[in-house]
């Protein structure tokens, strides 16, 4: 692969810069400090603890740090388990054993974790009623999210410890070798590990790099590859929003086609309201 070229960073980001300069151009970006001043950035292991340990999470363990889904059939690869978030902190967070990891992914924050909502603030560019998702992901150190694309618009918005995240446009696609099976939206390569006689084309992928801490947020694009490393105990929330429909045409297109129209049917004919964040 060709040496990564670091993402952006800005300190301040008007919402019409953001549309302008990012959103329109489909161009990621790290806001340094954009969420410094939210009541999230508080935010401990201890202080999730107190303020939702009840609260029942769906978890991951794994018995390696790479956290993905399953090659074949899609979905989950990992084996998954409902308990409290208080629960969870006890047991992710105890000294490691069997090589057994641990990490809560993409927990609907208003649906499992309402009492978190208060302590959020709407990034800056975001439409609230285009939000799709707004997730928690809090996990040790070394989990590492393989490598994959979404659809939606992605802010992740970072508020304890460090992660590095590994970007690639959607123009490198073909050279990421995405799985021919459910699992569409995944590399079939190991970009820590990369195998060039299997996969030659992987030589050419540009990737760009960007390493966040308490504060910052990265805009992720619609369609654009992440992989995702927790260099510390890490806690983050993300924004998926729909894209506007200039934002669908990409590579991965017809790939996804039959997914993004069901989810679109999905808005239209159960909308969701969008979620009492303040927005400043």
């Amino acid at each position: 692969m060709r040496e990564p070229i670091p993402v952006g960073r800005v300190q301040s980001l008007p919402d019409r810069e953001m549309q302008r300069n990012y959103l329109n151009q489909g161009k990621p970006v790290v806001v340094g400090g954009g969420a410094s001043t939210w009541p999230a950035a508080r935010w401990t292991p201890e202080v999730l603890r107190a303020k939702a340990g009840s609260a029942k999470v769906l978890t991951h363990r794994s018995d390696t740090p790479y956290f993905g889904l399953d090659e074949k059939h899609g979905g989950p690869k990992l084996k998954e388990e409902e308990m409290t978030l208080d629960a969870f902190v006890s047991t992710a967070f105890a000294p490691p054993s069997n090589n057994i990891y641990y990490y809560l992914q993409r927990a609907s924050i208003p649906d499992r974790l309402p009492a978190l909502l208060d302590d959020l603030r709407m990034p800056v560019g975001v439409d609230p009623k285009k939000i799709y998702l707004i997730n928690l992901w809090f996990g040790p150190a070394n989990n590492i999210t393989r490598l994959h694309y979404d659809v939606p618009n992605n802010f992740l918005v970072h508020l304890y410890g460090r992660k590095r995240i590994t970007l690639f446009s959607p123009q490198d696609t073909a050279r990421l070798y995405p799985f021919r099976t459910k699992a569409y939206n995944m590399s079939q390569t190991d970009i820590d590990k990369p195998d060039f006689e299997r996969f030659p084309k992987l030589a050419e992928a540009q990737p760009y790099e960007a390493e966040i801490g308490p504060g910052d947020m990265l805009y992720i694009p619609p369609y654009w590859w992440h992989q995702v490393y927790s260099l510390e105990i890490g806690i983050s929330a993300n924004y998926w929003w729909m894209p506007r429909i200039s934002q669908y045409f990409a590579p991965q297109l017809p790939d996804v086609f039959v997914d993004v129209a069901r989810a679109v049917m999905q808005r239209v004919t159960h909308p969701q309201p969008a979620p009492a964040i303040p927005t400043h």
